[in-house]
């Protein structure tokens, strides 16, 4: 079990007043969400929620907040330079929201979030409590804007891409679209806000590690996302369609341009969407029109995200700059970590702890630093505050469970690990690790019980259905031991495990020849690997080829360590061979 960092980074923010704004030629404040009706053609998911009576959003917006993220750079090097416009898009739509005679957002109420910044905790927490959970009011506004990769998952989901994300373990480095909801839902105290999805995918199947036949659709599918009243959902395209690069986002802002800012969503959506339909469906041949969609939970006037709000401009109060001072503390950290500057990471994550002490996962990649460097102890002090902090964070729970391991403390690791599955089931390493500990107990069933579900999850890890031919093999399953091995290898051709695992399976079965056969291809692949060549002797020898079970003997011989406890018998085996 290898440790996690959970990277945060945050974008440097300048904070401004209020753009003055000439009211004789915009809506009256008090009126900023009483507007015209739907824009003709406009299909809403629930009609009835525009009722003009309705009175759960019919309030004057006093304060509008937006965090705006985009990702075209990713750690994940599979899903670099597939569309270099989804961070330009997050900064022109920023602009747009900052523009005075646009969005006419205050500079100071809209957070970037681009590329590098765009990690999947820093995401999440600027979404909750470290943004927005501490500013949006319930009379405000806030909008979400989202430009990344995004696709459904065997389970059903749908995910977006974090610029840390790992597409070998999606189901704990993407990000859940039901989970993002969910945050906004239980941090955010309005009821009113705006959410907008440009996320391409790239389709290319081979990319999706952790997930099925991604890609039965390629877009966001609004219509698995639950919402809650006062919600309102734009996506680029439909669930079925590919979304190209950045038409929507583009023409959203031009009609959000229009009119002075001042159109209701739903005329400027209805323009968008009839513009972005126009440009895809000509032009390159190898595109097909693109659809956005729109769901919508929303229950009263029409809204104009232009309009002026209420009350003065809101101040940032101490413990949000509070938060952004660590935040920068805790970015200097991640990028030494990065380049392998241990001790000035150390000194950065001090530094952001310092200013704010709450700050769990600068704690915690305190702990993983020092992990790194061979200080369990520190590590396990850092990683057990971390978790007082965040008592439901599965990474933390995963990565103390191996500083206590490597200190010693076997019954007590074990016991965080088995936390840390029941807070995360579908994380790929907490799966991996806790079915290790299974095989370690001679516990087949539960390990297979675990693996069986880590290969639902990562149908294309060849590393899981290897292991989980181990252990059938191990609790005398050959047949499912042997079409795991095979799968693995179709997966990975040059995955050795895997092949000594087909072998071993196929020679106890009584499969001698095509075990050979398997054998010499390890034997090729890996010439220098002892075990390989001493499992081919076995084998030769049981059919008769003692001259060749002699050669590979003698190879053995050469590579094994001085050690290994199998010399002993191949020398006299060696000797009594003719």
């Amino acid at each position: 079990m290898r440790f996690l960092l959970s990277t945060r980074f945050l974008k440097t923010l300048i904070f401004a007043g209020l753009i003055g704004l000439n009211n004789s030629s915009i809506a009256s404040a008090a009126d900023n969400t009483n507007m015209a009706n739907p824009a003709s053609g406009v299909e809403w998911t629930k009609i009835q929620d525009l009722n003009p009576n309705a009175t759960a959003t019919n309030r004057p917006i006093r304060q509008k907040w937006a965090v705006v993220i985009g990702a075209a750079k990713f750690k994940e090097s599979r899903l670099n330079g597939m569309d270099s416009k989804m961070d330009i898009a997050a900064r022109n739509f920023a602009a747009c929201l900052k523009d005075p005679n646009a969005g006419r957002f205050p500079e100071s109420h809209v957070k970037t979030l681009i590329n590098s910044d765009a990690t999947r905790q820093n995401i999440l927490n600027n979404l909750g409590k470290g943004w927005l959970g501490s500013l949006a009011g319930p009379d405000d506004l806030v909008v979400v804007f989202i430009s990344t990769h995004g696709f459904p998952t065997t389970e059903g989901s749908t995910y977006l891409s974090a610029y840390d994300c790992a597409l070998d373990n999606v189901y704990s480095t993407c990000i859940s679209m039901q989970n993002l909801m969910d945050t906004l839902k239980q941090e955010v105290k309005t009821d009113r806000i705006v959410m907008i999805l440009e996320a391409p995918y790239s389709g290319a199947a081979e990319l999706t590690a952790g997930a099925k036949a991604l890609f039965k659709g390629k877009a966001i599918d609004t219509d698995k996302v639950v919402l809650g009243k006062g919600y309102i959902i734009m996506s680029s395209s439909r669930p079925d369609q590919m979304t190209w690069g950045n038409s929507f986002s583009n023409n959203l802002i031009a009609a959000m341009k229009a009119n002075n800012g001042l159109n209701n969503l739903q005329q400027v959506f209805a323009d968008a969407q009839a513009r972005t339909e126009n440009d895809t469906a000509t032009g390159n041949p190898s595109q097909r029109k693109q659809t956005p969609v729109l769901k919508s939970q929303w229950q009263g006037n029409d809204l104009v995200l232009g309009a002026p709000t209420l009350g003065e401009v809101k101040e940032i109060p101490d413990n949000v700059m509070n938060y952004v001072a660590a935040e920068s503390h805790y970015l200097k950290a991640n990028n030494f970590v990065s380049q392998g500057s241990f001790d000035e990471a150390l000194k950065e994550y001090e530094a952001a702890v310092t200013v704010e002490p709450t700050y769990a996962d600068a704690i915690g990649d305190w702990g993983a630093v020092l992990a790194i460097k061979g200080d369990w102890t520190g590590a396990i002090q850092k990683y057990k505050r971390a978790i007082e902090l965040k008592p439901n964070d599965a990474l933390f729970r995963a990565n103390y469970a191996r500083a206590l391991m490597k200190s010693g403390q076997e019954e007590e690791s074990i016991k965080q690990l088995e936390l840390a599955y029941q807070l995360n089931p579908k994380d790929k390493i907490i799966l991996s690790a806790l079915a290790g500990k299974c095989i370690e107990a001679g516990n087949f069933e539960n390990a297979i019980t675990l693996l069986e579900q880590g290969t639902f999850l990562f149908p294309n890890s060849a590393q899981l259905h290897d292991k989980l031919s181990y252990v059938f093999a191990k609790a005398g399953n050959l047949n499912q031991s042997i079409a795991h091995a095979r799968e693995a290898i179709k997966l990975d051709p040059k995955l050795i495990s895997a092949k000594m695992n087909l072998g071993s399976a196929l020679l106890t079965k009584g499969n001698v020849e095509e075990a050979k056969e398997v054998y010499r291809e390890t034997a090729a692949l890996e010439p220098n690997n002892p075990d390989a060549h001493y499992l081919l002797a076995t084998t030769l020898e049981r059919l008769g080829d003692n001259s060749s079970a002699k050669q590979e003997l003698t190879t053995f011989l050469g590579l094994a360590k001085q050690n290994d406890p199998r010399l002993p018998k191949v020398k006299e085996k060696l000797e009594t061979l003719r």
